[in-house]
């Protein structure tokens, strides 16, 4: 009886001490990911770059033969996602992308962004333009850096303002 007893008060102090890492890891997750959406809006490389891993994916399966004359966003490592990025935002005198949050929530490292995307443009020749759609977006966070942005966003009504 002793040993089950002994077990049984094991297991639950185990439980909890898992838990509270798990909850401590969650939070920690969900705070590089908000800062890191935070930067992204800017689409200023510089203040994203810092977020990256090493072996970081950005893609956005839903932009693929969405923006004419663009060929979508798929791009794999650090490098590649700063130069990719920042070479569609060169392509503007301003882009910036706003966040309305309608849910959030985070399992296993990889927090999910409900909201709808409200996008500032400006062009080289000073046209100016605005829109907003329905978006997903996926922040994956591992060891404090993030590990793959991944974006669902309703291209459709804005793509031949793009």
């Amino acid at each position: 009886m002793k040993r089950i007893l002994a077990a049984a008060t094991l297991a639950a102090f185990l439980s909890t001490h898992a838990s509270a890492e798990d909850d401590a890891s969650a939070q920690k997750a969900i705070e590089v990911a908000e800062a890191y959406l935070a930067a992204y809006s800017t689409f200023d490389v510089d203040k994203m770059a810092p977020f990256y891993a090493d072996d970081v994916v950005f893609s956005d399966p839903t932009s693929i033969g969405q923006i004419p004359g663009h060929a979508g966003f798929v791009f794999e490592g650090k490098d590649a996602v700063i130069k990719g990025l920042g070479d569609y935002a060169a392509g503007y005198q301003k882009f910036s992308v706003k966040y309305d949050l309608e849910r959030r929530y985070e399992s296993a490292g990889v927090v999910v962004f409900v909201a709808n995307l409200t996008f500032e443009a400006e062009t080289k020749d000073g046209k100016k333009f605005t829109g907003a759609n329905p978006i997903v977006t996926v922040v994956t966070v591992k060891d404090g850096k993030v590990l793959r942005h991944t974006d669902y966003y309703d291209y459709r009504e804005n793509a031949v303002e793009f």
